[in-house]
């Protein structure tokens, strides 16, 4: 009886930490974005963003958080550029208004990046 209620919990307890682990992106990394910016049609100002990603070969699903609050999801495109960026680099496009929509995102350490359409 002890022995059977002892593998339940274990197994329960199994179960729960992959799923967790299965739960959690890919990646995630924390980002200051140095001017207000749009990513999928959402504004996002000024400030510190933690950017997670789930790829999905090639594909991404990239989210936006700020203060523990998700702003932004959109999908995006994870490219190994073959060399380590040395610091963190938002690449947008500036309209003829002055309105910028990020184009890509670099990370300090890691070849790859993740570019929007």
């Amino acid at each position: 009886m002890k022995l059977r209620r002892s593998l339940t919990v274990g197994i329960v307890a199994m179960a729960f930490v992959a799923s967790s682990l299965a739960a959690k992106p890919k990646d995630a990394r924390n980002l200051m974005i140095a001017h207000d910016v749009i990513v999928a049609g959402s504004h996002l100002a000024s400030g510190d963003y933690s950017v997670a990603w789930q790829t999905h070969s090639p594909e991404a699903t990239v989210t936006f958080s700020r203060e523990g609050k998700v702003v932004a999801t959109t999908e995006g495109t994870v490219v190994d550029r073959g060399m380590k960026y040395k610091s963190n680099e938002v690449v947008y496009t500036e309209a003829a208004n002055g309105a910028r929509a990020i184009q890509e995102l670099r990370f300090r350490g890691s070849s790859e990046v993740i570019v929007f359409k």
